[in-house]
This record gives structure tokens, sequence and C-alpha cells, in this order.
């Protein structure tokens, strides 16, 4: 089967699966490890952010609502675009996921920013609230997507006493990132 043919089988119809493609890699992710979207606020990490949550919605027609489990007969908002006339705006989960992730990471880091990150201007208790809608949007996607991979323990034997440490560099099989980007811009 093709990787379209798999993805199919692993979730809701969208216009997005055509650009899958799946890449096995091993993730880099051990805690003293460095990454562009780790650490406290700068505007390295800021930038490297916006580039992978950023991206405009698409339009998809009426009849595809119904693989969405949607009606017409609901007020979805129509574009007003030359290129969406007529489709319905939709946007990817995936962005949503990521903008959420970072809303909590910038929460986390809230005291170390001179300006406070737009999605974050709100009272105290709007921005618990928005916290707390994309805790639950992350809880939601990891349990619907239950990523199953193992990973192994290392033993840091230190004499006596056994120091198990956790290898997070591990083997995974995923939706290679690149061509779900390039796709959308495309869109």
């Amino acid at each position: 089967p093709t990787d379209q043919d798999c993805s199919e089988q692993t979730g809701v119809w969208s216009p997005l699966r055509e650009a899958v493609v799946f890449e096995e890699i091993n993730f880099d992710n051990l805690f003293s490890h460095k990454s562009p979207y780790r650490g406290p606020p700068n505007p390295q990490i800021e930038m490297a952010w916006d580039q992978i949550i950023t991206f405009d919605p698409i339009g998809v027609t009426p009849d595809k609502l119904d693989l969405l489990n949607r009606s017409t007969q609901d007020s979805w908002m129509q574009s007003v675009s030359p290129a969406h006339k007529g489709k319905y705006i939709v946007a990817f989960e995936v962005f949503h996921q990521l903008h959420c992730l970072n809303l909590i990471r910038q929460f986390t880091w809230l005291d170390r920013y001179i300006v406070r990150p737009s999605d974050l201007r709100g009272s105290l208790v709007e921005n618990r609230m928005h916290v707390d809608h994309c805790i639950e949007t992350l809880r939601l996607a990891l349990m619907c997507n239950a990523d199953v991979t193992p990973f192994l323990i290392r033993d840091r034997n230190n004499g006596a006493t056994r120091a198990p440490l956790p290898d997070f560099d591990t083997f995974h099989k995923c939706k290679k990132w690149e061509p779900l980007v390039e796709w959308v811009k495309r869109n």
C-alpha cells in the first residue's frame, strides 16, 4: 500500500493527505540536546516557532463537509478569496496543536518576556483558560494519535545502585514535515 493508503486508515479525510509521505528518523531528544525550539525566549526561538505555526487556511468545497462529519446547515465561514470563492475555510490541526504547544512554552517563560506574546495579553483568567484549552487540545491529540514507539532504558550503574536513564533518542516513522508545509503553501 502507498503512504496515502496507510494514512487513510488512520485518520479522517483531509485534502492535505495527498502530501503525506512517511520517513524513518531517529529523534534527537535527550535533555541536553540543542534545538531551535528550546530554551528561554529570544528572537531566534520566537522566529523558529512562528515559521512552523503560521500558515494561511485553505478552502474546501461544500461536498467535503460530510467527510468531516459536518453539514452546510451550520454557519461555517466561507472564503472571500477569489482562489477559494464558494469554499469553506479550513485550517489543519497540526498547526493548531503546534500553536498550543508554543503558547504553553510562552506561558512557562512569561516572566522572561519584555513584551507579552500577543496570545497572552489577556487577563490572568483569560490566559489560563487559553492555556487549559491548549493542554486539553494536546492531551486529546496525543491520546488519539497514541505513539506506541518503544524507548529503551540505559543502565547507568553507579556502583551498588542502578540508575536508569531513558533513551529519548528514539527511532520513529513519521509524516515528513516538508511536503506537508509545501502543500499548504501552494494551496
